[in-house]
């Protein structure tokens, strides 16, 4: 790394407004790497998704020197479009590597409701990973154990008020998000919510 980059690293810090983000990008699309001593995050969306990607993008520019990235990647021998970024190595993810991914794999920890807690990483989360459902929405929990996803259906009830089911889904389980906690939820996350995700409520904003 040369001596710029260094000195960038240097005055880096997260503010709290890329830790609610990168709370979110965790749970849903995101991903913490550990390079020797420090962790980078690595993001990877569909192509379809690009606008988000750049929003993330641009959240921490601070910290990247990658360009948004476009891709072609066989998927089940289909090609598919993906775009993908990653950001310098720095300490100030640790801490999050070290809670959420203990034995390297990701995982949701038992004290997911002291960390997720801002409107902001939920509406992040739901870019990501929501779904409308008929007249309700799912979260798309599949990489995550039974356990890992009722502490976070436990966490959206305390920190949120929302109550949620559990489904389950090509032998995983999900979350979903009944019809009645529809509008509360999009009124906790919509001024965060990108206009183009809108479309993920069952609802007209």
């Amino acid at each position: 790394m040369n001596i710029k980059y260094r000195e960038e690293k240097k005055k880096f810090h997260l503010s709290e407004r890329q830790r609610a983000i990168l709370i979110g990008t965790i749970l849903g699309d995101g991903n913490l790497i550990k390079r020797g001593q420090n962790c980078r995050l690595f993001i990877k969306h569909s192509a379809s998704q690009s606008g988000l990607a750049k929003w993330k993008r641009k959240e921490f520019d601070g910290i990247i020197k990658m360009k948004l990235n476009f891709f072609e990647q066989l998927v089940k021998g289909k090609n598919y479009k993906f775009c993908q970024f990653a950001t310098l190595t720095h300490s100030e993810f640790n801490e999050y590597h070290k809670i959420f991914y203990p034995k390297k794999k990701k995982i949701i920890p038992r004290e997911i409701d002291k960390i997720l807690r801002s409107s902001l990483s939920l509406a992040v989360w739901i870019m990501d990973d929501g779904a409308r459902d008929n007249t309700g929405m799912t979260i798309q929990t599949h990489s995550f154990s039974f356990q890992g996803v009722n502490y976070l259906r436990r966490c959206l009830k305390k920190n949120f008020g929302i109550l949620t089911n559990v489904r389950r889904n090509k032998n995983k389980h999900i979350i979903y998000i009944p019809k009645s906690q529809i509008e509360k939820l999009y009124f906790l996350v919509k001024k965060d919510l990108l206009f183009e995700y809108k479309y993920k409520f069952p609802l007209n904003p």
